[in-house]
């Protein structure tokens, strides 16, 4: 920012210094006619004071003239913006029978399926015949199970199978053998349902559990004339992990 200061006119500067001349003048023919020595000597001293004049009018319009003077100016800084990352809880996935439901890697809570101990896949039934499936499954968890752990049901066909306790503790890395009780549909045809444990919390866990039946036509046979079940067209049995069935939430 510039500074300015009052300043003298350069005219009244002009006509002072001859005002100071013109007397210069008179008083040197004044004391011209006085003696040599004492006129020079203020004729001299005249000139000096007009010297000093001069030179006191030079600093003063030096004095006058306008000067720079720096300024510094505080700028505001940004202000911080802070970012904030939300780390989510992961949701529970019950998985897919195609991938045998997760039986990987240990957890507190897993399980893997070992054998059929009754109704092995393909096992051809009457219409509306009762049967209880039961599977080995083997606790491959670090925590062990307590009786409330449930055997569940979670996708396919139901075949009026309801929700069964374990009924036993299991610890880890002991076998058990898991039952529910059913009812073969009375339309002829291939069924299949999928069945999971789930703790005392409710979380499922461990692979996926299938029973997977043939439900035949009544025909009378020639010699006894005793009802039997004839199976429907011959087709491939699918393994206890099924390829493309989709999961429905756990009645």
């Amino acid at each position: 920012m510039l500074k300015s200061k009052s300043t003298i006119p350069n005219t009244t500067i002009i006509w002072g210094l001859v005002a100071l001349l013109l007397i210069a003048g008179v008083v040197a023919l004044i004391f011209a006619f006085r003696s040599p020595r004492n006129a020079q000597d203020e004729v001299n001293a005249i000139y000096t004071n007009a010297a000093m004049t001069l030179e006191a009018q030079q600093l003063t319009l030096q004095a006058a003239e306008p000067t720079a003077t720096a300024t510094f100016t505080m700028m505001p800084t940004e202000t911080p913006t802070l970012f904030v990352t939300i780390t989510l809880p992961a949701q529970p996935v019950i998985g897919s029978p195609a991938t045998g439901g997760g039986s990987g890697a240990a957890g507190c809570d897993n399980s893997v399926y070992v054998a059929d101990v009754t109704i092995p896949d393909g096992t051809v039934m009457v219409p509306g015949q009762s049967f209880t499936k039961t599977w080995k499954v083997q606790n491959n968890g670090t925590c062990a199970w307590t009786a409330a752990y449930q055997l569940t049901f979670v996708n396919g066909e139901v075949m009026g199978g309801r929700t069964t306790p374990i009924g036993s503790a299991v610890g880890a890395g002991q076998t058990v053998d898991v039952s529910v009780s059913m009812v073969a549909p009375t339309k002829a045809g291939e069924v299949i349902g999928y069945w999971k444990i789930f703790n005392d919390k409710g979380q499922p866990f461990g692979t996926f559990l299938s029973v997977e039946i043939k439900v035949g036509t009544l025909t009378a046979t020639a010699s006894s004339g005793t009802p039997t079940a004839t199976s429907p067209a011959a087709t491939t049995a699918p393994s206890n992990t099924p390829e493309t069935p989709t999961d429905v939430p756990p009645p």
